[in-house]
């Protein structure tokens, strides 16, 4: 360290009989003064007619951003005015009023973010997909208070995409027991069905689980720590479909390869265009290969339709057409004489089984093997001579054609979280969905949280964060809220207390 030049009593000397140096005008003290006064000043009016020329767009408005904004917004760049409010600069409405009671509103409330979030709602509503085109709210009807979009979706912060949403957001709601538990007392005096806001497509079969009695308002920090079990599995839901399906049977090591291939998930689960999800299994394109509906082992070209029991019915009612159309086109015989032989002859047949064609009509539809014959045959040939009843729920109808419940294939389990199969393709299908194990239909073959968890956390560097699965945004809700960047925790305070 140096050594000071003056002792502290050499300086005290200097202004010994002088103590009031200080109350005196210098010369070089208020040339400081004014040259700073100035600059302050002059540099308040310089950046106020600068803005002025920005609005009127005759200059840049660089100078006063913060720092790049995102490439989702770089068109915006050159254009305050599509995020901003210009008013809260110059406006007739801007008083020295309204300039008091803003500042005195941030001081205890913090920044307000409503006109800018008013921006970005009204952008995004204009612009689907990115948005909806219709009115939304933030999130879920039952939220205390819903959060600014720029304290989730921060700007000015690089060139790159928009930074990824962090969990600590999530959690300053979903990680207080105080926020829950309101939460979970204002859903409680919500309808059930403001709760179920996710569209569901078209012609889609769609899981909707009930909403349980708090919602979903357990405190958790983290998916790999104490996020709550998935609901189909802590409730142990369902599979509603009344066809009968084996899994297991399906993996057995005597079935044969169909078209050169082993029968395998792959084989009837077929990935949709981008592989996020699986096309709808159907009869024709992957049951129909070992379940032909055959009835007649020496005419196996000759089958009974699927999917209508009129034409079932139409079918069995008109055999011996069925079989000489069969002759012709599949024997080759072209003489009526050779023709009504063997359609005589296969009737005759029949017979020997079917004492009339009411019984044959019955055995197809409410019998599981009707063709007691084709039981000595191998497993991988009797499967084509199953009747309806083998797979179907059938019921007798008092009158008119028995009733087939048509199966529901469900497309969609979880409908509230993402999921992409095209980036799980390294794992195996029954690692998770445990096929191989099933043999009962209504075995709802999905995935438990420790499935996701094996791959799912920070140790093993697979993303775990809460957007990976999670849409924070909800369709429209019909109550819209005020907005504050700081959760508006003075509104939250108000509502524990009761007030």
């Amino acid at each position: 360290m140096a050594t000071p030049g003056r002792t502290q009593k050499q300086i005290a000397e200097r202004y010994k009989g002088n103590l009031g140096y200080y109350k005196r005008k210098h010369p070089w003290r208020v040339a400081r003064f004014c040259v700073s006064f100035i600059a302050i000043v002059g540099g308040v009016i310089g950046i106020l007619a600068y803005q002025k020329l920005i609005f009127q767009q005759k200059a840049s408005e660089e100078f006063f951003s913060s720092g790049k904004i995102s490439s989702h917004h770089a068109k915006f760049e050159q254009d305050c005015a599509q995020c901003h409010d210009r008013t809260a600069a110059f406006g007739n409405d801007l008083t020295l009023a309204k300039f008091k009671t803003v500042i005195k509103d941030r001081f205890h409330n913090g920044i307000d973010f409503s006109a800018v979030d008013r921006k970005c709602q009204d952008c995004h509503e204009k612009h689907p997909p990115l948005g909806t085109a219709k009115k939304y709210d933030l999130h879920e009807p039952n939220v205390v208070d819903n959060r600014a979009c720029s304290v989730c979706h921060q700007e000015h912060l690089g060139a790159d995409s928009m930074k990824r949403v962090a969990d600590s957001q999530c959690a300053s709601c979903h990680n207080d027991r105080e926020i829950m538990e309101a939460s979970a007392k204002k859903g409680a005096t919500l309808p059930a069905d403001a709760f179920h806001l996710r569209p569901i497509a078209a012609q889609q079969n769609v899981v909707q689980m009930p909403r349980p009695p708090r919602g979903y308002t357990q405190v958790f920090a983290s998916f790999e720590g104490d996020h709550p079990e998935f609901q189909l599995i802590k409730e142990r839901a369902r599979d509603p479909d009344v066809l009968r399906f084996n899994h297991q049977r399906h993996f057995a090591n005597d079935i044969p390869p169909v078209n050169g291939q082993k029968l395998d998930c792959n084989y009837c689960h077929k990935p949709e265009p981008g592989g996020r999800f699986y096309q709808r299994v159907s009869f024709a394109t992957n049951c129909q290969a070992c379940h032909a509906l055959q009835f007649d082992a020496r005419n196996p070209d000759l089958r009974i339709p699927h999917g209508d029991v009129g034409l079932v019915r139409n079918f069995l009612r008109t055999l011996p057409a069925q079989y000489g159309d069969y002759a012709r086109l599949k024997r080759g015989l072209t003489r009526d004489n050779d023709i009504q032989s063997f359609v005589t002859q296969q009737v005759r047949q029949l017979q020997e089984q079917f004492r009339s064609g009411e019984e044959l009509e019955r055995a197809v539809f409410f019998t599981t093997d009707p063709y007691k014959p084709q039981r000595n045959m191998a497993a991988a040939v009797r499967a084509n001579f199953a009747g309806c009843a083998f797979c179907h729920e059938v019921k007798s109808a008092a009158a008119g054609a028995p009733v087939v419940t048509k199966p529901i294939l469900v497309d969609r389990w979880m409908p509230q979280a993402h999921f992409n199969h095209a980036k799980h393709t390294s794992v195996r299908c029954d690692d998770c969905h445990r096929a191989s194990q099933s043999r009962e239909t209504s075995d709802a073959l999905m995935p438990a949280k420790a499935n996701c968890v094996i791959c799912h956390k920070p140790a093993a560097k697979v993303a775990s964060d809460c957007i990976t699965c999670h849409t924070y945004h909800a369709p429209g809700q019909p109550v819209k809220v005020d907005v504050r960047a700081d959760a508006g925790q003075g509104a939250f305070k108000k509502m524990l207390a009761g007030k």
